[in-house]
Order: structure tokens, then C-alpha cells, then sequence
């Protein structure tokens, strides 16, 4: 019974010491020791789990000297095993001989009597052992053995509480240090090399990966990664994986094993990568998902609550900051191209050049497949076709146009934007429309001052919701184009205009 009370006693010191550090190595002296001291042992060596090496290696040990060797890195799953098969815990009463161990001799050389080892356990795993070595020999006692379990339990607690406060306030000045990084630029390169490296090595992670939705693709295409193979990246779509089809709903995914799991798509590719654990995350601006990053890992490992909290929120810092990028990009690039295309448009009385300008140039700058520009014939009131780029003769043979859907909308002074021309109302000619590969259409009015004299249309091979940005754009280009033509075609008539007078006066001379 003293022994009993001894114990429960010591344990309730102990437990209120575990209460007052939250100090890593300060905590971890205090289990060892304690652990001497109540139990009367020699030494005592605190292990814990490296999961990146699958091993427990010492954290900390007291009472033994610097010239002890331990036999050999213990394997975390073969030493769980031992300790599950034993009972949970294992007992050695005499070390220099028992065959269960090794380095009998350095064990004598030490003054190493008994071993007791026991599982320091969070939860159901085993973080950890806990080894208690004597200098004479001795069979445990269960309330020995009970106590020792106890303290480990208690002090895994202690070590697994510790960890969290750390990770809390570590990934808090992470939080705040990578948001800073990310919301003080607005170039995008910088932005994703934060949210993949920086990420990756402040988890400990092995590497990430960035993919943003491409709007006029529908794909998911790799712009940014880190610790990853070129192979590995280059591997191919990811459209038919369904954690990717899952992170583009707005769901966290997790993955504990993609060498394994049925969700993942390149299943041999990520054991090839030597890729365990993977994360995957939504990317948001705003209730849009604009893309997914993916966070790797060599070994098994899960991701706690506050690990997915933070790498959440950075997601959506990043996702913020890569819209604001992406806009800031395009205006500049906006600015620039239509200041290069007025100044070429501008530059030149020559109409077919300026047609070439309007329809090449413009679609290859908007990305779309093909345009045309149609001028409006005021004397038959007819739309007739002046130039076009990427359209076959076949398509531009079909018919007249004037009553397509976004012509009217166009001579009246406004844009319009055929999504799915297979699938919205008044689209004519759809048959031909499908053979062509035109599967958008935007349609802008051409004016020439307060006047309409024309209609300016981009197609676009793919679903293509074209936004204000590629509106704005098409339309300020049309109507500087609108003004060439119109200064170019007054240009033409004063040289006819000349070419009249002039003979007319030749004519008149020979009168003398």
C-alpha cells in the first residue's frame, strides 16, 4: 500500500509539473527524470517517432554516458509490434544476456542491469518509448510497470499538447508572414513560388504542386510546383482523378496513401515519385474555385486540423492575390497591346492592312480561333464581308449573316456573346457553325464616330464566356478601326477627288 501511495503521490507531482512547462526540451528532461527518480532506475532515454526516417530515434536521455552506443535505429512498426505481442510493455531483467537484445558487452561496460521499456502513446499511436535502465538486476512489478505506463501516457499528452501550442503559434507567424509575402506583389511567379515552396518546407513536406482551371479549356494546367520530377509534372491531365474533381467542388481532400487509394489516377507514378500522403486543397477567389493545389508527402503520415486550417486559408490568401495578379497582368498587357494596335492601325491609310490588323491581330491577342469583319453597305443596307482570319471559304460561303444572332444586337451599338451557339436560341446556321469547330462568338459594333458601319466577330473553338475585360478590348479596337477605315476611305476619295481635277485641267489645256 506505501508503495501504492508513494506512487500515486509522485504521479500527482509529476502531472503538476507537466502543467507548468510547455517548453519542448524542458518537458522532455522532466519525463526522463522523473522517471528515474521515482522508479530508482540508473538512466532513462526518452525515444520518439521520426516518420520521415520510420524510426524512433533519442530525443533525450539522462545517467547515460556519451560513449553508449545503442545497437541499432529501432524500426517504429517492428518495435510497436514487440510492444503489442509483450503486453505493452517489454521487461529485460538481466541485459548482458538476454538474447532479445544486442551489445551485451557495452551493456555490462555501462553498468546496465535491467531494461523496462513502455509505449509513450496520443490517441491510440504510439509516438514514442519510454526506457528505464537499473543498475542491479530486478523483476518489475505490475505497479512498476503501471507507473511507468502511466507517466509515459501522461507524458505523451504533455509532449503531444506542447507540439500543438508550437504548431499553433508557428503556423499563426507562418500565416502571417506568407500573407504578407503574397498581398505586398502582385507577380504572379513570386506569389505561386510562395504558396509551393515556402509551404512545402514550413510542413516538412516533400513537394506541391499549382494548377489553375485554364476557363477556356475547361483543363487544370500545372503552372507552378517544387520537389517534384519533371516527369512526375509532365505525367499528364488530371481531369479523371477524383480527389481533383472533388477539390473543384470546394472540398478538402485527404489522402493517406495515393500508391493505393482509388481516387488517385496515377497510382504507379506516385510510388515511381516516391509520393506517400497527399493533400488537396480548393484555390478560391471569392465562391469561384480557380484552382488546386496539392501538398505531397514521402512517408504516411495525416494532417491535423490546425495544419488544414492554415493551408487552407493560404489557398484562399493565394487564390485572392492570383486574381488580383492575374488583373493587374492584363490591364498592363491591355494597355500595351492597344496602344501597339492603335498606333498600327493609326499608322497606315492602307484599308487591307487595317483589316488584317483588325482580324488577325486582334483574335491572335484574344486567343480565339478565327474573325471577320463585316461592313455595313448603306445603299442595299447589306452587310458585306471584307475580311476574315482562320475561317475556311467553305464557312464564309454559307450565306448572307444579317440576321445571325449578335448582328442586329451589333448594328445597334451593342456587344453581344454567344456562349454555345449548338445550344442557345436564334443561332443560324448551326450545322456549318459545328463543322467549322465555332463553338463561341462574340459580336462587337464598328463605329466610326457616332455612327455604326459595321460588325466586328471573334470564334472561339471551346465554351467561352468572354468577360467585360475581353469586351471592352474587342470594342475600343473596333472602333479605333472603325476611325482608320473611315479616315482611309476619305483619304481614297480626296486622291480620286484629285485625280478628277487634275484631269479635268489637263483636259481644259488643251482648249489653248
Amino acid at each position: 500500500m506505501t508503495t501504492k501511495t508513494d506512487y500515486f503521490k509522485t504521479f500527482c507531482n509529476i502531472s503538476k509539473k507537466f502543467g507548468t512547462t510547455f517548453n519542448r526540451e524542458e518537458l522532455l528532461n522532466l519525463i526522463v527524470q522523473s522517471a528515474i527518480e521515482s522508479m530508482e532506475g540508473k538512466a532513462a532515454c526518452l525515444f520518439l517517432a521520426d516518420e520521415q526516417k520510420d524510426i524512433f530515434a533519442a530525443a533525450v536521455q539522462k545517467g547515460l554516458s556519451q560513449n553508449y552506443l545503442h545497437s541499432r535505429p529501432m524500426n517504429i512498426e517492428a518495435e510497436v509490434k514487440k510492444l503489442m505481442e509483450a503486453g505493452g510493455c517489454l521487461s529485460f531483467r538481466d541485459a548482458t544476456t538476454d538474447p532479445r537484445l544486442g551489445n551485451h558487452d557495452l551493456k555490462k561496460a555501462e553498468g546496465i542491469a535491467s531494461i523496462l521499456v513502455v509505449p509513450v502513446t496520443v490517441n491510440n499511436k504510439t509516438i514514442g518509448v519510454l526506457t528505464l535502465y537499473t543498475a542491479m538486476q530486478r523483476d518489475f512489478s505490475k505497479d512498476e510497470v503501471a507507473f511507468l505506463s502511466a507517466l509515459a501516457e501522461q507524458g505523451g499528452m504533455a509532449i503531444q499538447h506542447s507540439r500543438l501550442l508550437n504548431r499553433i503559434r508557428r503556423n499563426a507567424e507562418l500565416f502571417h508572414n506568407l500573407t504578407f509575402s503574397i498581398n505586398s506583389s502582385l507577380d504572379i511567379k513570386k506569389i505561386l513560388h510562395i504558396l509551393t515552396a515556402d509551404i512545402a518546407e514550413a510542413f516538412g513536406m516533400k513537394g506541391a504542386t499549382i494548377r489553375l482551371l485554364n476557363k477556356n479549356t475547361g483543363t487544370l494546367d500545372i503552372v507552378a510546383s517544387y520537389g517534384l520530377s519533371e516527369k512526375f509534372c509532365g505525367k499528364g491531365s488530371v481531369s479523371a482523378d477524383k480527389s481533383v474533381s472533388a477539390s473543384l467542388k470546394g472540398e478538402t481532400v485527404i489522402v493517406r496513401d495515393a500508391r493505393t487509394d482509388e481516387r488517385v489516377q496515377y497510382q504507379d507514378a506516385m510510388k515511381e515519385e516516391g509520393i506517400v500522403s497527399m493533400l488537396c486543397i480548393p484555390i478560391s477567389s471569392g465562391n469561384e474555385v480557380i484552382g488546386i493545389m496539392r501538398i505531397f508527402s514521402a512517408v504516411e503520415r495525416e494532417f491535423p486540423d490546425d495544419l488544414l486550417i492554415t493551408v487552407k486559408a493560404l489557398a484562399n490568401q493565394g487564390g485572392i492575390a492570383i486574381e488580383k495578379g492575374r488583373l493587374a497582368e492584363r490591364k498592363r498587357m491591355n494597355t500595351e497591346l492597344f496602344h501597339d494596335l492603335a498606333v498600327s492601325i493609326n499608322s497606315t491609310l492602307d484599308i487591307k492592312k487595317i483589316m488584317h490588323i483588325m482580324s488577325a491581330d486582334i483574335a491572335e491577342i484574344l486567343g480565339v480561333k478565327a474573325s471577320s469583319i463585316r461592313l455595313l453597305d448603306q445603299e442595299n443596307n447589306t452587310l458585306e464581308l471584307v475580311a476574315s482570319y482562320g475561317l475556311s471559304e467553305q464557312y464564309l460561303s454559307k450565306g448572307p449573316a444579317s440576321a445571325e444572332k449578335g448582328i442586329p444586337e451589333a448594328l445597334r451599338n451593342r456587344p453581344i456573346v454567344v456562349k454555345d451557339v449548338g445550344a442557345e436560341a436564334g443561332v443560324e446556321y448551326r450545322e456549318e457553325k459545328k463543322r467549322e469547330g465555332i463553338v463561341s462568338i462574340l459580336s462587337v459594333p464598328i463605329n466610326a464616330r457616332d455612327e455604326v458601319i459595321g460588325v466586328l466577330r471573334l470564334y472561339s473553338d471551346v465554351p467561352r464566356d468572354f468577360d467585360y475585360d475581353d469586351i471592352m478590348m474587342a470594342t475600343a479596337m473596333a472602333h479605333q478601326g472603325g476611325l482608320a477605315i473611315q479616315n482611309a476611305s476619305m483619304y481614297l476619295m480626296l486622291q480620286e477627288d484629285k485625280k478628277t481635277l487634275e484631269e479635268e485641267i489637263w483636259s481644259h489645256r488643251l482648249w489653248f
